[in-house]
């Protein structure tokens, strides 16, 4: 069943599109802040994001750049009612896969969401698992198998997990790691990443895996199963 975050502060609108979705099976979550929309974005697992653009609080232009910053691929669709082409150009510029004006016909919409999630399960096709020593790791699901034990990863953890295991061995410095968790020129405080790498690898050692290596004044590495 397709996950959506649909945020949209028209409660009429919202409960009505909620309703349509639930009946065509898709798992629904919804908000109606901006702010909101932005922390599950980057913090939930969701296939789709319905995402209006005049939200209170952060507006959607706002969030589908942050949202790109973070290295999310989920697609994105923007309803609104501003349909100038300026508008239409600045949410595909911020990051949306696709921009529908309102009002639109249900049935629009629903056809959009159906060729986004083609458009993303294609892309998971040829490169959906990563494996590396006795770890298994899937795109869709963020789940990390080890031996006979699967752990559902946080987001952090998958993008860093994603990371380690494209490039198994190599030495990743730590600009490139935190450049991974938090977008290109993001502000940090000094030991966040050191405190997401040590959650990360307490679960990978708990669990048999390979341990993830300091080396030091270069960065970390994905070490073999002692």
């Amino acid at each position: 069943m397709p996950t959506i975050l649909l945020a949209e502060d028209d409660q009429t609108l919202r409960v009505a599109l909620c309703d349509m979705l639930q009946a065509e099976h898709y798992d629904v979550y919804t908000c109606s802040h901006g702010d909101d929309a932005l922390d599950q974005a980057l913090n939930g697992s969701y296939d789709l994001i319905l995402l209006d653009v005049l939200l209170p609080g952060l507006n959607g232009y706002d969030i589908a750049a942050q949202v790109r910053q973070h290295k999310i691929p989920t697609p994105i669709i923007m309803i609104t009612a501003k349909d100038r082409v300026d508008d239409r150009v600045q949410g595909l510029d911020a990051g949306a896969d696709d921009y529908l004006v309102k009002p639109f016909a249900l049935t629009e919409l629903h056809a959009r969401i159906r060729a986004q999630l083609r458009r993303s399960a294609l892309g998971y096709q040829e490169s959906d698992v990563l494996e590396f020593d006795n770890m298994r790791y899937r795109f869709a699901t963020r789940e990390l198998t080890i031996g006979s034990q699967t752990l559902a990863l946080s987001p952090k953890e998958a993008l860093l997990m994603e990371l380690f295991l494209r490039y198994p061995h190599w030495v990743l410095t730590r600009q490139q790691l935190m450049d991974r968790l938090w977008g290109e020129g993001t502000e940090i405080l000094d030991n966040a990443l050191e405190a997401h790498i040590s959650k990360l690898r307490r679960r990978l050692v708990a669990c048999g895996g390979p341990d993830i290596v300091a080396v030091r004044g270069l960065g970390y590495r994905l070490g073999e199963t002692v």
